[in-house]
């Protein structure tokens, strides 16, 4: 016979097994995702050690299961890397270090400099006794690899400071001085992006999707709070024009003598500290940099032109453009900037030139700027700018063909606004 007591026991026990199941479930879970979750995965550890009384960074590359990874070559200039160290069977020639690594365990040490002028007595990257700001592009130098079909790095960097220093990056925090670096367009994950260490005054928020941080040397007069202050009424907009935006951005900043403008990265970008946020023309060297790290257009080049104009017209347009649509600037200011730009490249006669400077990327805004218009004409309303920003985005560097490809698509024809002389090539 059944009674109440016995089927609620039962009851309880079944629910207890399904618990502990469970439990036992999320914890295999979790130790699988913290080792290799295949036979082609392989531990990558970086481990950079910040020696600011010698201006440069000790740096340590560790790969347990080498086998996986066979042979790297790599830029070893000695103006920027010196000391290498590595079991295996390494070698330098030209310019390139070329490794051969050991089956298992292969171990590459070498001193990287820090500090490097931009412009005479100016600076993208710099160490002092009290901080360093430098991108980790340049600390880890860029690979090629073969590797067995398949293989994927999990990889750390890690930070050995000074005391009373700190560090951020654009990449996760694990713990400590421990970033996680996962690149998914690579196989070989490298930490790229701007890095800044020290004694420094760092403001977060959430904005979004988004973690940001914004980080100074102490001392240092970057405007953090009116910097977060400014991107949380403009990130909205960001996500809405692009439709993708990073799982965190760190912006760093300091004043002379470092590099005075704006620096993008892929989750990251400095700022000279005497960079207005908005400048007074209207448009935002903040934002310019934030269009460039998001979308990551860049303009195909050859050897007598380039689409740099595209990937500038861009950026500058939509530091404005942004700042409109969240309702901090007005209609008409909005016009008097597009006039001003179109004064300022009255004199530009071709866009497709090796570089975009300040009247080119003018006179790229103004065509970009009509070009909205014509779309959203064209299609009632349906279409706009941002989509055709959406379709270059993945592939990245740009040709003039797929540009106009993406521009006609968007639209549904042909484009009077393309049909002008600016683009025609340099003869």
């Amino acid at each position: 016979m059944f009674s109440l007591a016995t089927g609620n026991k039962a009851l309880f026990l079944s629910r207890s097994r399904l618990l502990v199941a469970a439990l036992l479930l999320g914890l295999f879970s979790a130790l699988c995702q913290a080792e290799p979750d295949d036979d082609l995965a392989y531990n990558l550890r970086y481990t950079v050690e910040l020696q600011p009384e010698k201006n440069r960074a000790w740096v340590v590359i560790r790969i347990d299961r080498s086998h996986l990874l066979r042979a790297m070559n790599f830029d070893a200039r000695p103006e920027m890397y010196s000391n290498f160290k590595a079991n295996g069977k390494f070698e330098i020639r030209d310019g390139r270090a070329y490794w051969e690594l050991p089956e298992e365990d292969a171990r590459l040490t070498f001193y990287t400099k820090i500090t490097r002028e931009r412009d005479p007595g100016r600076y993208d990257a710099r160490m002092t006794d009290d901080w360093a700001i430098f991108r980790g592009d340049n600390i880890i130098p860029a690979a090629q690899t073969s590797e067995v079909p398949g293989a994927h790095a999990i990889a750390t960097l890690r930070f050995q400071l000074p005391d009373d220093w700190s560090v951020e990056t654009g990449w996760p925090r694990k713990r400590g001085n421990t970033f996680r670096i996962d690149n998914p367009e690579r196989l070989y994950d490298r930490p790229v992006g701007w890095m800044i260490a020290g004694k420094l005054g760092t403001r977060r928020t959430q904005v979004g999707n988004t973690s940001v941080a914004v980080s100074a040397p102490v001392g240092e007069k970057l405007r953090r709070m009116d910097a977060l202050t400014f991107l949380t009424f403009v990130w909205p907009q960001v996500q809405k024009a692009f439709g993708q935006s990073p799982d965190k951005l760190l912006i760093v900043g300091a004043g002379d003598p470092m590099w005075r403008g704006g620096l993008s990265a892929s989750n990251s970008l400095f700022l000279h500290a005497d960079r207005p946020l908005v400048s007074e023309n209207g448009t935002s060297p903040l934002v310019h940099e934030i269009v460039h790290m998001v979308t990551r257009i860049s303009g195909e080049k050859s050897k007598d032109h380039s689409e740099d104009w595209l990937a500038e017209g861009i950026a500058e347009f939509y530091s404005f453009e942004l700042i409109f649509r969240a309702g901090a600037m007005t209609p008409d200011r909005r016009d008097q900037i597009i006039k001003r730009l179109k004064k300022w490249s009255a004199d530009v006669d071709l866009l497709r030139q090796p570089r975009s400077h300040g009247p080119i990327t003018a006179g790229a805004v103004v065509l970009l700027d009509e070009l909205d218009k014509e779309i959203r004409s064209k299609t009632s309303d349906k279409a706009n700018i941002d989509d055709l920003v959406r379709l270059l985005i993945p592939i990245r560097k740009v040709s003039f063909e797929e540009f106009v490809k993406a521009a006609e698509t968007v639209a549904g024809g042909k484009l009077k606004t393309l049909d002008t002389p600016l683009l025609r090539l340099p003869q």
